[in-house]
């Protein structure tokens, strides 16, 4: 499984089709590598993004992890088969 470690973009570049071909670039390179499956990682407070995410294809997989990151956050893994 291939995984994207994560896209950012300023509110100002947000909503201007930026992150979509973003995530299609990276998800053509994955598919170029031979992978079918792609995970990432989504703070569970960025509803944005979460929202984002499933918009592109992505499926909630019920999957949390906590991380320290100078306050203790919460992460849900999201998947998409390619």
């Amino acid at each position: 499984m291939g995984e994207i470690q994560g896209i950012y973009l300023l509110d100002a570049y947000q909503k201007n089709k930026i992150g979509r071909k973003m995530i299609e670039f990276a998800l053509e390179q994955l598919v170029t590598e031979k992978y079918s499956k792609v995970g990432l990682w989504v703070l569970n407070t960025n509803e944005n993004a979460i929202n984002f995410y499933k918009k592109m294809g992505f499926s909630d997989t019920g999957i949390f992890k906590e991380e320290n990151l100078g306050e203790v956050v919460t992460e849900i893994f999201f998947t998409k088969e390619l």
